[in-house]
């Protein structure tokens, strides 16, 4: 994987290296993360990051996860009227279509977290 570097001011460096360090992250991986989320941020205005109790997670702000929001596309797909009707009106339509953008772009990362919550359900209603 290519590297860069980058010259930070001390006082950054220690809160970043601190706020990592406290999360189970090393810096290169924490940088990593921040700089994607930031692109995806800028490509995907509509969704946001946040943590939880089951890891850090792209969201549509005051709506649901990505990975929701995928798993239901599969239900409606290809019909993309009805996949926005189902979660009309509370999540905009552009933000339905942008999380289906990310989910897309991201697919190995939204899949992961899709096959964690279908094992966990097996596991849940004793399905194994």
């Amino acid at each position: 994987m290519p590297t860069m570097s980058a010259r930070l001011d001390d006082w950054l460096k220690a809160t970043l290296e601190e706020y990592w360090r406290a999360r189970g992250e090393r810096p290169s991986t924490g940088l990593r993360r921040v700089a994607q989320e930031w692109w995806a941020m800028m490509e995907f205005p509509s969704i946001g990051f946040h943590d939880g109790v089951s890891g850090r997670r792209a969201r549509i702000p005051g709506g649901p996860d990505v990975w929701e929001v995928a798993m239901v596309w599969r239900d409606y797909a290809p019909d993309r009227e009805a996949f926005h009707e189902h979660f009309a009106p509370y999540v905009d339509r552009e933000a339905l279509d942008q999380a289906l953008a990310y989910a897309d772009r991201f697919g190995d990362e939204i899949e992961d977290v899709i096959r964690q919550n279908e094992r966990l359900e097996r596991l849940v209603s004793g399905r194994g």
